[in-house]
């Protein structure tokens, strides 16, 4: 949890921020209405307003948010010691966030409103960092193409998320696998030349 985030732990942008998450994940970003929210934290809307300016504002707020959650994650991973690769690692940790996530990873990747967030932007990018980070510290990538396998697999995990929400939790597992024993596979061949 960053400094930010502790500061307002228990407060009602933060029990607001976990409703509108929980709303996400069970129905997507069509799901979020602040009426539900203010009635889930016991508060009014027009408190909701006061932190919030409307609904856009809040949705960009659980995109930052699932943003900061996706790079602890992919610290924690390489940190972890599960993974003999660093790549490996992070790759998991993505993978798994996306099929344990997927509505609030659809709304992360795809809500129009967000697109041109300056804050979900910085965001992705700080967890994109992360990620890129892991490939550079991997002896199978050239150093030269880390940046690139970097975003291919950034790019393919939009993909992934979709194919992942149009299945059952066991199907999605499965996925994750044969996704993370193709992408080894993929990073174990050096390229001719």
């Amino acid at each position: 949890m960053t400094r930010a985030q502790i500061a307002i732990a228990g407060t009602l942008p933060r029990r607001a921020l976990d409703a509108a998450r929980r709303l996400v994940g069970q129905g997507g970003g069509e799901a979020l209405q602040l009426r539900l929210i203010a009635a889930e934290v016991g508060s009014g809307v027009a408190s909701l307003y006061y932190h919030f300016a409307n609904k856009d504002a809040l949705l960009a707020a659980v995109a930052v948010d699932g943003w900061g959650e996706l790079t602890q994650k992919i610290e924690r991973a390489r940190a972890g010691g599960r993974f003999p690769h660093p790549i490996d690692a992070a790759s998991a940790a993505l993978l798994t966030f996306i099929r344990r996530n997927p509505r609030l990873y659809a709304l992360m990747q795809t809500e129009p409103s967000l697109a041109g967030n300056p804050a979900v932007r910085a965001a992705e990018q700080q967890a994109l960092e992360a990620f890129q980070g892991a490939v550079r510290d991997d002896d199978r990538a050239p150093p030269e193409r880390a940046e690139d396998i970097a975003l291919v697999f950034w790019v393919l995990g939009r993909g992934i998320a979709s194919a992942v929400h149009m299945q059952d939790a066991a199907a999605a597992e499965r996925l994750e696998q044969a996704v993370l024993r193709g992408f080894a596979f993929l990073m174990s061949r050096r390229p001719a030349g």
